[in-house]
């Protein structure tokens, strides 16, 4: 004899019925090859008009022209990120709602920020990597530090003696400045600032001697003569930064990146996700993208949904390292 229904399996049978003569989510979603057949989502968890999204919105032209649909530019910011992750986990897996999200949401908030409840490899998948963004160590032009080992001889010699700004406490910047004295074995007066600009601001103004950001942010006074950088941490030599020598040719190891990708909730339909992956890489491809990308202090960066999942697995070790050692938890 069967058991008798929950009163909550009812309720679900209840709340059910109105879906009964929908279409089957396989069948709605169509095959690849007639994907999309309405306008398709990307949910960024930046504010309009940051880098992040100018991007995704320029790409989201080539997007659209290509496949003959909308492309909606939906921003979640706040919460460094975990806004718009849960906004990408609260939409259905539909194939028309996708995330354009920053590497630290998915590395590292679910460390630092207290009550996150997504976990990557459970509830999403890789689409592919889209751009990164290598952080810059910027000093004023009249710094007497020439070179990244001339800071690190200084900051050597006198521990917790150079100050370095970043835009908050288990901010990328912070981490990434924290990867540096961790492999180089200087220690840093570390300086928490609410944002880039007010770091920007204490550098400039002496109150501090380096300060750690993307090259976007830094450009303008780097142009104007106010600012010098001492190395890119990026992991090669990006088209326009060929002036800035690699961190890690001075301190092995000394690698940071914001990065940017293209995810999904778990549930799309693969084939769809391949059309997506393959879509997606050859418009961030496209010149007059890679221009942009430029300009934004971005480097495209596409590959496979597998390459995305091994940069996500390295870059969350990598944090989760520096964060333990930094005695950060989450609050």
């Amino acid at each position: 004899m069967s058991p008798k229904p929950s009163r909550r399996a009812a309720v679900a049978c209840i709340l059910a019925l109105p879906l009964l003569g929908a279409v089957p989510p396989a069948q709605a979603q169509g095959s690849a090859a007639n994907w999309p057949r309405q306008a398709v989502r990307f949910v960024v968890p930046f504010p309009a008009g940051s880098a992040p999204d100018v991007l995704i919105r320029h790409v989201g032209a080539k997007l659209g022209e290509k496949w003959g649909q909308g492309v909606i530019v939906d921003n979640k910011p706040g919460g460094s990120g975990v806004i718009g992750m849960n906004a990408i986990l609260a939409a259905q897996a539909d194939g028309y709602n996708f995330g354009f999200v920053q590497g630290s949401a998915i590395s590292v908030a679910p460390s630092t920020i207290k009550g996150v409840t997504y976990d990557f490899n459970r509830d999403f998948v890789p689409v592919t990597l889209a751009a990164v963004a290598p952080f810059m160590l910027a000093v004023p032009a009249s710094s007497p530090y020439k070179t990244l080992g001339d800071f690190i001889a200084a900051a050597r010699a006198k521990p917790q003696g150079i100050e370095v700004a970043d835009n908050g406490r288990g901010t990328a910047p912070h981490l990434a400045s924290a990867l540096l004295g961790l492999q180089s074995g200087a220690q840093f007066l570390e300086v928490h600032y609410p944002g880039g600009a007010q770091a920007m601001q204490a550098t400039l103004g002496g109150q501090t001697q380096m300060m750690v950001e993307t090259y976007n942010v830094v450009a303008g006074n780097v142009q104007g003569g106010r600012m010098r950088v001492l190395a890119s941490m990026g992991d090669r030599v990006e088209a326009g930064l060929e002036n800035f020598p690699l961190a890690s040719r001075t301190v092995p190891g000394a690698v940071a990146h914001g990065w940017f990708a293209v995810i999904a909730k778990k549930g799309v339909d693969p084939l769809v996700l391949a059309r997506l992956n393959k879509d997606m890489n050859e418009a961030l491809l496209l010149p007059d993208v890679v221009a942009k990308s430029r300009e934004l202090g971005t480097y495209p960066r596409p590959g496979s949904p597998e390459q995305l999942a091994r940069y996500i697995a390295d870059d969350r070790k990598t944090w989760q390292d520096v964060l333990d050692k930094l005695n950060i938890k989450p609050e």
